[in-house]
């Protein structure tokens, strides 16, 4: 390596030299107006018979803007002062590079590179030194160090990648010292074998590394090599370690806006080269802020364990094409990569208020069906009764003679009770009996003369499958009643027996219930009562009049409500049409 170094040296103050001696042509160039740049530190070296590139370092953004001022890049040979224009047999000019591709002893030389915009004008000398090789000699003299981690996998690139852009054709062979290297387990290429993969580095990889280039330009074949020289470094630093983000996803609205930061911990101290990226799709994202999707500057914090490492991303608007879509973080350092990714996912829609929505209809839905149907009761139960008769039993066959026994005060003589008698010796008949076809039995009319009245109580209660017993505040309060029998044995058997439905009609509004005998008042506070006197004021059997006056009305001149028939109805029994039988489970009981 000292001799190497050594003959550097010697070739950089020979090239001082030179160029001192052809400051002269050069001005004679025409050129002296143009900015010198001087000589370019770095040498281009080749073999003869080999191809030599030199490129033209002064085409940088630095000094004028590439994209928007155009420009043109011209060069000489400042032995001679002639200009290259292309037609030359030995090179060839490729954009801003001048390429050589066969050279020769001759070649050797300082090379003048001009840049020219509407505005201004560079110069800068670069300098091709030809070495012939030696004999058996497996590497060249000249090297570029690359160094690797012991016991990581770790990557040679080859530093011909200059060349891929402007020939051809190419093809790339690596060797190691005089070795060719074949592809195999531990041995990898990629990038079309300009980057050789190492796996499990040791120390017995260090050494020598060459990649040969064969091209084809413009129909002529040439070659050229450089040589790696491999140094196997042993540090204590790790991989860097990628905290955020952690391959999760994230559910966001379309049109929302987005920040994410990307978190690495780098174990290691002093100077690192470590660089964090965001990429989508295989492409880096771009640190223009005007975009869309870009990324921030990298953040750097060092600390005692090592260093913390971060990197936003900006997304202004979530379009769709970003759902679905890995968002990668990647870090790249010398001892290995990082990576970690997150995915976006269209929100799931909210639908607490929906749902809210929904079970507030529902619970009005409820409270209003709860509110009609225990307004309504009566008018439901019964138009399911006459559009669906066949889902209730048939009485005939029970046994029975009458749907009801009807019970009323008799013989009290006051106009509340010749009211009463007119209404079930007359409207109750014509409305069950002749309007809907019930049967009814009422003492005095359907009994014969002579019968005892405990046998005819007794037994016709038996035959009846309703009681229908009338009352006042006072008609159950005396036993002397004609009635007071038959209202004792219905409420015997409907409490005690529990052998006889017994419906109940309140014919006046009472000031007190508890002047009802207990039998009565236990059962009209068990099942209700229908109240005759209710909403309307008809059953008073006075009233008064606009003048003050009373006027006595019979009961039988008013006519009651169809609201009133219908309770009647429902509580009447069920005309079916359904067969009987012992074992039939029927849909309703109503």
């Amino acid at each position: 390596m000292a001799v190497g170094f050594a003959v550097l040296w010697t070739l950089w103050a020979w090239s001082i030299s030179v160029s001192a001696a052809s400051q002269n042509e050069t001005a004679g160039l025409g050129e002296s107006v143009c900015e010198d740049h001087g000589e370019e530190f770095e040498r281009v070296f080749a073999f003869p018979n080999e191809a030599a590139l030199l490129d033209c370092e002064l085409v940088k953004w630095y000094l004028f803007d590439l994209f928007n001022i155009p420009y043109n890049v011209t060069w000489y040979d400042q032995r001679s002062g002639l200009k290259f224009t292309g037609e030359e047999k030995h090179a060839v000019l490729r954009g801003s590079s001048l390429l050589f591709l066969n050279t020769h002893m001759e070649h050797q030389g300082h090379y003048l590179c001009i840049v020219r915009t509407p505005d201004q004008c560079y110069k800068q000398v670069r300098v091709l030194l030809v070495e012939e090789e030696a004999f058996g000699a497996c590497h060249r003299p000249w090297t570029a160090v690359q160094r690797v981690q012991n016991q990581f996998n770790d990557n040679l690139r080859c530093p011909l990648s200059d060349y891929t852009s402007i020939v051809d054709s190419y093809s790339i062979h690596w060797y190691k010292d005089c070795e060719l290297l074949q592809k195999g387990s531990r041995f990898h290429f990629t990038e079309n074998n300009l980057m050789l993969h190492i796996r499990q580095i040791s120390y017995d990889d260090a050494g020598f590394y060459t990649c040969r280039m064969t091209f084809n330009l413009t129909g002529v074949i040439s070659v050229v090599s450089e040589t790696i020289e491999c140094e196997i470094t042993d540090s204590s630093l790790k991989r860097p370690q990628m905290l955020e983000p952690n391959n999760s996803t994230m559910k966001v609205s379309e049109g929302s806006s987005i920040n994410k930061t990307c978190r690495v911990f780098l174990p290691a101290k002093g100077i690192h080269m470590t660089g964090v990226v965001w990429e989508i799709k295989g492409y880096y994202v771009s640190p223009n802020t005007s975009e869309r999707i870009h990324q921030g500057p990298q953040e750097e914090l060092q600390v005692a364990e090592g260093w913390w490492l971060e990197r936003s991303l900006f997304v202004s608007r979530v379009e769709p094409d970003d759902f679905i879509v890995n968002i990668t973080c990647r870090a790249f350092s010398h001892q290995g990569p990082a990576v970690g990714y997150f995915t976006l996912l269209p929100e799931d829609p909210n639908l607490l208020l929906p749902i809210g929505l929904l079970a507030t209809t529902m619970a009005l839905i409820f409270i209003m069906g709860l509110l009609l149907y225990r307004e309504f009761k009566v008018e439901l139960v019964l138009l399911f009764r006459n559009l669906f008769p066949f889902f209730y039993a048939s009485t005939d066959g029970d046994g029975k003679l009458y749907d009801a026994y009807v019970v009323y005060p008799q013989g009290q003589g006051d106009t509340l009770s010749e009211a009463i008698e007119t209404f079930v010796l007359k409207t109750l008949p014509q409305v069950l009996e002749e309007y809907y076809g019930y049967r009814l039995f009422i003492l005095g009319r359907d009994s014969l003369p002579g019968q005892a009245v405990t046998d005819v109580v007794d037994e016709t209660m038996n035959l009846c499958r309703r009681l229908l017993l009338l009352y006042t505040s006072s008609s159950l309060s005396r036993p002397d009643s004609l009635s007071w029998f038959e209202q004792q044995e219905g409420l015997h058997r409907a409490l005690l027996d529990d052998s006889l439905s017994v419906m109940l009609l309140e014919m006046e509004q009472l000031s007190d219930p508890s002047i009802l005998p207990e039998s009565l008042r236990l059962l009209r506070d068990k099942q209700g009562a229908l109240q005759a006197w209710k909403r309307r004021r008809r059953w008073k059997c006075t009233r008064t009049e606009e003048d003050g006056e009373e006027d006595q009305t019979p009961l039988s001149l008013f006519t009651l409500s169809a609201r009133f028939w219908r309770k009647v109805l429902y509580y009447m029994p069920v005309r079916g049409k359904a067969k009987r039988h012992s074992k039939r489970k029927l849909l309703l009981n109503l």
